[in-house]
Parts: C-alpha cells; structure tokens; sequence
C-alpha cells in the first residue's frame, strides 16, 4: 500500500454529541487499499462533541486530524470548508459526512474509489441513502436508486427523482470542491450546488448500493429549522438567488430548465407568504393545476388558514 493519501474525508461538527460516534465509527471502520484521512471541524460546540473527537483522535492519531475551534465560526458567518477543510485536503478524492449522520457499509469508499478510477470522465460517485427520521424513529428510504446509474446535469438541477443525493454520499474529484465559484457560495445548502458543480465539471454517478443514513430532524438540524414559514422564505429567497447566479454564470446555456426550477422555488415563497392569488394566477397558475387534488386542498389551507394547517400536519405526522 503506498504511503500518499487518496481519499480525504471531510466532517463538520457542531452539538453533534449524541451523534459523532457513528460517524467516526463509520470512518475509521473503512476497510480500502489506499490511506485516508478524517479532517474533522469541530465549530466550539458546547456539549461533548469534543471529547468524542478527541477518544478517536487518540485511537487513529495518523487517520483523525480534527480542529477545535474556542469561538463559533459559523455565527460569524465564516466558511468552514472554505477557510479550513478544503485548504488542509491531501487527497485526490474527497469524501464527504456531517457529523450527525453516518455510513454503513466498510467498503463505501472502496468502492466509490474503484469507479471513480475506473472511470475518470466522471467527477462525482453518489451512492444510496436511508433518510432516519429522528421524531418517529423511522428508517426512510427517499434516497435509494434501484440499479447503479449515471445522472444528468437536468435532473440534478430539477431533482426529478426527489432528493437525489445526499451529502453523505458524495465522493468528488479534490480538484472540483477546491473551487468556490460564487454563485455555489449563494446558495443556502451545500450539497445541490456542488452536485451541479460536479456535473458542469464531469459526469455523474449513482451506486444503487445504501451505504450512508441522513438524520433529519435531529436537534439544531437544518431540517428541523425547515418548519416554519419565516425559515423556509428565507430559504427559497436565496435558492432563487442562486439558481439566478447559476444561469448568468453558465450564460443562460441552461436557461429551460433553472427557470423551471425557479418556479418551483417561487411556488413555494408564495405558498408561505400565504399568498394564494399569485399562486393561482400568473406563470404559477400551471403549476397549481397540475398539482393532484389532495396538494391543491392542501395549498389553500395553508394560504387561508395557516393556523389550521400547522395543526392539521401535526396530526398527519403523529
């Protein structure tokens, strides 16, 4: 086995105490005929995220090579891979995990390597993804592809198949993430402007193989910020901003189908502002009546009597 470092694992963590085990676990327990390294970012969390790191940095010292941080970068709205993930990776690859979720299978990155190597036209290598539903304890599979596949730049930028892919999973050229162009900084998530990053630089690539779970709802998750009206404005306000960035930075070449996806996002701005005339008329107008029945009952509850609605999806989700 040759001594160079191939694959760089990247994890940020924050409060992640009662989760960073499993993905530590998850990491060390790799089973690949080349080295790689866990660049860990621990971003001053306040509970034993630390100490935790720290057990497996005394385990694996060659393999763990975490940072602590003594003030929240995040608050300050600093880049944490930007400024102090990306600069450190060694790899030819970079793998990515946040520290509240998982992988399951010792050979994920075996594999993705052996494809990703066999295949250098393709610049990333996704594979399935169990979503686990931490309010219910339920295991969701809303990221599973029934056979290996390639993925095309439309269907990312579209998620035609739902959520596609799932941070977890991705398996990218170093090469692609060290670049920061700045309409992937607008958006408000990591993982859909990089896939679409990955597929502007290369080919995609889905293993049907369910290697990695994604926690939701799990406590300070993005998900679980995801509920209320004000954050999911603010959300679909900058996804807007960025899909704009990405159709000037790209000079409109793709202009069909980031127009389409605006529109999804502006549906849903509208939707909570409980605006329900925009929603109904105007370039939206097509897109509510091809909603099914039940979605259009659910649309106006929301618009007219959002108190009611809030309630009525409590329930649904009991």
């Amino acid at each position: 086995m040759s001594d160079q470092i191939m694959v760089s694992i990247i994890c940020n963590a924050f409060n992640h105490g009662k989760y960073i085990k499993d993905a530590l676990e998850g990491f060390v327990t790799q089973k690949t005929t080349f080295p790689f390294e866990v660049l860990v970012h621990d971003d001053a969390s306040t509970d034993n995220t630390a100490d935790v790191i720290r057990e497996y940095e005394a385990k694996y010292p060659e393999i763990i090579k975490p940072i602590y941080q003594t003030e929240n970068q995040y608050s300050k709205k600093v880049g944490i891979n930007k400024n102090y993930q990306v600069p450190r990776v060694q790899g030819k690859y970079v793998a990515l995990c946040e520290g509240d979720d998982y992988w399951t299978n010792p050979m994920k990155l075996q594999k993705q390597f052996d494809f990703m190597e066999a295949n250098p036209d393709f610049a990333l290598c996704t594979c399935s993804t169990d979503w686990y539903n931490m309010r219910s304890g339920a295991v969701e599979n809303k990221c599973r592809a029934e056979k290996d596949m390639d993925v095309s730049l439309e269907e990312i930028i579209l998620e035609k198949h739902g959520r596609i892919f799932q941070y977890a999973s991705f398996f990218l050229k170093a090469e692609i993430i060290k670049e920061f162009p700045e309409w992937r900084v607008k958006f408000p998530i990591g993982d859909y402007p990089l896939a679409i990053q990955c597929a502007l630089s290369g080919k995609v690539h889905m293993l049907a193989d369910c290697m990695s779970v994604y926690r939701y709802y799990s406590e300070g998750s993005w998900t679980a910020r995801m509920d209320g009206d004000e954050h999911r404005i603010k959300v679909s306000k900058r996804m807007i901003e960025g899909l704009e960035a990405l159709n000037e930075a790209t000079d409109l070449k793709y202009n069909d189908i980031i127009s389409q996806r605006i529109n999804k996002h502006e549906y849903t701005l509208a939707l909570h502002n409980h605006d329900l005339d925009t929603i109904r008329k105007g370039k939206l107008k097509e897109m509510y009546k091809k909603r099914p029945l039940f979605y259009k009952i659910s649309d106006i509850l929301h618009c007219k009597c959002p108190k009611l609605f809030v309630i009525a999806r409590k329930l649904a989700k009991k």
